[in-house]
């Protein structure tokens, strides 16, 4: 692959849901592949941009044996769309490039070979290739070096090193063609005969198999919230942050306000936790600036400083989450913290010599003139 390959201009974008985290390219303007395993249950997800903006976007179809999905964005995205390659069987040897979000982090690609073009795996044939694949990059696209699709990473093997897998192009477009054709909002290919099927209902009308024993029921009737989900995506409702934009996890959140980085999350089975990583304190006036750090004016919040970046914090006892009527109380300290937070950055750095952090959204922070 050439040298001067751009991946920042690629359409492969990092997708976000209350279960975790996975990697997604895009077919066309408008819609995104990925796997099955990163967006179900959920049927609206989040699809983060280069500058950390998120974009929701709908399930549109899921195969839950092939482990595909499509989603569809809100609007269309500017990106470059990676051709799908043609289905011809690679040879082993032949170079491949994976690309995704491995662990979370920023847009990587890691280099390989094909190892097995044709590797069966439990009834089902697979891209097996040596490249790197780590949590996180399941979704994004596995390219030859004509940077065409040739497979969807899917997993890897947990007990082996330098294994990984890839849905062929081959299944990935007879999936989008079959969505092309689809007229509904929402489908579910039967794993036994692929029909689609567009309700919940106990058998497949392709084939007669038993849905429930297969489990498609929870594709269409998602799981009740945790008390604690349900508790911080109303309170992020109340604050006028969109929760399903936040999700970063099981009963975990991140997200902007302005500036400042929010990050929510349990720490243990006794604590919600709400914290923004700030500012970087500088190198002069440090005892005016912990004088005000440690001032009781801030209370309920409290500063910290980690990893030579002062936060900012708001722990909630579990108890008072599952007590309903501390609810409309929390929800107000919460909507000031995410106000606060956006309001101290830069009052740090304009009034007592900080830095902005390392996540601080610099395009949203206030110049020095005001």
């Amino acid at each position: 692959m050439s040298e001067s390959f751009d991946i920042e201009a690629v359409g492969v974008f990092q997708v976000f849901t209350g279960a975790g985290t996975g990697s997604g390219f895009l077919v066309d303007e408008r819609h995104l592949v990925t796997n099955c395993h990163v967006v179900a249950p959920y049927r609206t997800v989040a699809v983060e941009l280069r500058d950390k903006r998120r974009v929701a976007a709908q399930v549109r179809r899921i195969h839950p044996k092939r482990d595909l999905a499509v989603v569809e964005l809100a609007a269309p995205l500017p990106f470059q769309v990676l051709s799908l390659g043609p289905e011809v069987e690679l040879q082993p040897k032949q170079m491949v490039n994976i690309l995704g979000f491995p662990v979370g982090l920023p847009l990587s690609l890691t280099a390989g070979v094909v190892s097995n073009p044709k590797q069966l795996v439990d009834g089902q044939h697979y891209l097996q290739t040596d490249a790197a694949i780590n949590p996180g990059n399941s979704g994004g696209p596995i390219l030859d070096e004509e940077r065409r699709v040739v497979a969807v990473t899917t997993c890897k093997l947990s007990s082996a090193e330098n294994v990984g897998f890839g849905i062929p192009v081959a299944d990935v477009k007879r999936f989008l063609e079959a969505f092309r054709a689809q007229r509904t909002e929402f489908g579910v290919e039967c794993p036994s005969c692929e029909a689609l099927v567009d309700k919940a209902g106990r058998y497949c009308d392709g084939c007669g198999s038993d849905l429930e024993e297969l489990g498609l029921g929870a594709y269409f009737e998602p799981p009740e919230d945790h008390p604690v989900v349900a508790f911080v995506e109303g309170a992020l409702a109340r604050a006028h942050v969109d929760p399903v934009l936040a999700r970063h996890g099981s009963q975990n959140w991140s997200f902007w306000s302005g500036s400042a980085p929010i990050k929510i999350w349990c720490c243990c089975s006794e604590h919600l936790c709400f914290s923004s990583p700030l500012v970087a304190p500088g190198k002069k006036g440090l005892a005016e600036l912990f004088r005000y750090l440690l001032s009781p004016e801030h209370e309920p919040f409290a500063f910290d400083l980690s990893d030579n970046v002062i936060r900012l914090n708001l722990t909630i006892h579990m108890s008072d989450v599952f007590a309903p009527g501390e609810h409309d109380e929390l929800s107000d300290w919460i909507a000031k913290f995410l106000a606060s937070a956006d309001q101290y950055d830069n009052a740090l750095i304009d009034k007592l010599g900080c830095e902005p952090a390392p996540e601080t959204q610099l395009t949203f922070l206030k110049d020095g003139t005001k």
